[in-house]
């Protein structure tokens, strides 16, 4: 059901401050202050009350989480919406009709998820793209209730496959709920479309959202592997979605499951053939992307630097065997002897802001080849 008619009944109202609620704590902070802060990274006397209680990396992962700005495909959007997950994430979310105190978000009357709807798709239709911003600024009240609490729980099912020191990672993007949303979302934005360029990838290609021109699609997905690289291409296939040119970006995820070497070169040897189904002239793979020194000691954070360079010896053979070409001259610019620097990311293992201008810029050119 297409939303026009609830947006014409709205009323002139917009999120102006943010109120964030954990416990006794509260806290209202300006949404302009939060555009501002990240437009500019200028800190208003509220806004640097409520950074006082975040680790110099908290926030920096705010403020890139602040640049994270989605051109989604509104009629595709539209549909997810109204798909039975889409309505039991939105009612999870909007717990507060009732019980306004037990909800992430909290509002004082019976239209919240009306009022998340009708923010999530006027966000998405502002010039920049759905991101933190947009959605605060199209929400229909003047003010917002955040309970951190809750939040939390919407950020563990966001985490697709963290690994912990007893529990190692695994690929569940296809049984995890924001997986199965981010997918039902690709199918419904793909059906019947041809793109001049697809990329296949992780929770790194994931990041640029679709900012590498008209034309182009990315399929990225958080906690990807070859395991759900395949599921998602088997998905797609029904689509009729045609990708002339499509890059692969896979494998550190691999590395970081413990997948198998003979299984990952079986997966990617699969993925590229159901590719090679989709009206395909170009196929270009990427190489696995390597971690900080410190992160690849983490477990719970990235897989061993050695185990990446196996998954790109591996990438190497299959693109051998396939005829396809591995372009990872346009990533050097990350790493020093294949190590991620540390100025280009915020957490070891995904690029910050300028990381990921540096991927784009080697993306964008592969697709003009």
């Amino acid at each position: 059901m297409l939303l026009h008619s609830f947006f014409d009944l709205l009323p002139s109202l917009a999120a102006e401050k943010v109120t964030v609620r954990y416990g006794l704590f509260e806290q209202s902070i300006p949404v302009a202050d939060i555009r501002n802060y990240g437009e500019t990274q200028k800190v208003s006397g509220d806004l640097k009350s409520f950074l006082g209680y975040f680790s110099a990396k908290d926030k920096q992962k705010f403020q890139d989480a602040l640049q994270v700005k989605m051109s989604l495909d509104i009629a595709a959007l539209d549909k997810l919406i109204d798909t039975g997950m889409g309505k039991q994430i939105l009612s999870f979310v909007s717990q507060a009709t009732v019980f306004p105190t037990r909800s992430a978000i909290a509002r004082s009357d019976r239209g919240s998820i009306q009022a998340l709807r009708s923010a999530i798709i006027l966000g998405a239709k502002s010039p920049e793209g759905l991101g933190i911003t947009s959605f605060l600024e199209a929400y229909p009240s003047n003010q917002l209730v955040l309970d951190v609490s809750k939040i939390s729980q919407l950020v563990s099912m966001a985490n697709l496959s963290s690994g912990s020191a007893s529990a190692p990672p695994k690929d569940d993007v296809s049984s995890s709920p924001l997986g199965q949303i981010a997918l039902q979302y690709q199918i419904l934005a793909a059906q019947d479309k041809q793109f001049s360029g697809c990329l296949f990838g992780d929770s790194v290609s994931a990041e640029l959202g679709n900012t590498l021109g008209n034309g182009t699609f990315n399929f990225g997905l958080n906690g990807l592997s070859t395991i759900s690289l395949l599921e998602q291409l088997k998905s797609l296939i029904p689509t009729k979605v045609k990708c002339e040119k499509a890059i692969i970006a896979i494998g550190g995820n691999d590395a970081w499951y413990g997948i198998s070497d003979e299984l990952f070169s079986k997966n990617l040897q699969a993925a590229i053939a159901l590719v090679r189904t989709m009206g395909n002239k170009q196929i270009f793979l990427i190489p696995a992307f390597y971690s900080t020194v410190a992160a690849s000691l983490d477990p719970t954070l990235a897989a061993p630097l050695p185990r990446v360079e196996q998954i790109n010896v591996l990438i190497n053979q299959v693109a051998e065997a396939e005829k396809v070409p591995v372009e990872a001259a346009g990533l050097a610019p990350l790493y020093e002897n294949n190590v991620l620097k540390e100025n280009l990311t915020s957490d070891g293992d995904h690029l910050n802001a300028e990381g990921l201008k540096i991927y784009r810029q080697a993306l964008l050119q592969i697709l003009q080849k």
